[in-house]
């Protein structure tokens, strides 16, 4: 009476290694390289100046309704990206500024503003696609 042919073993199986799943990294935040809002403020090409107070606000040098739109709209919605003040606070506050006092010269920028919006997206930084997603 031999072994052969049973379907069973009273053997321990061989431990396997189990292969590890690959990262994605699909939550890992990416890097966020300065952006030309830094720049146009720091050379003081922008038209705001903080208004300290009881509130930190923006003080416009000319009016908003007067701005150029296609020029600096498109600038401060690329300044979102910011994290530090004070380029984060005037970025998310002129923008919406202009898009409150803005009418209809904020429609013909939108297509200039997909390519800011979707790069602040794709930063996959909670705090700043949280305030991407109130601009909107």
């Amino acid at each position: 009476m031999g072994n052969g042919g049973m379907t069973t073993s009273l053997f321990n199986p061989k431990p396997q290694d189990s292969p590890i799943a690959p990262k994605a990294f699909a939550l890992a935040p990416r890097s966020i390289p300065t952006t030309d809002f830094r720049m146009f403020y720091d050379r003081g090409d922008l038209p705001i100046q903080v208004s300290h107070g009881q509130y930190n606000k923006i003080s416009w040098k000319q009016k908003v309704e007067t701005l150029d739109y296609h020029h600096y709209l498109p600038k401060f919605f690329e300044g979102i990206r910011e994290k530090h003040n004070p380029y984060r606070f005037f970025a998310v506050q002129g923008v919406m500024d202009m898009l409150e006092h803005g009418g209809a010269k904020v429609l013909p920028v939108v297509p200039q503003l997909i390519i800011p919006i979707k790069t602040a997206l794709n930063t996959r930084d909670p705090d700043i696609i949280q305030i991407t997603l109130k601009i909107i």
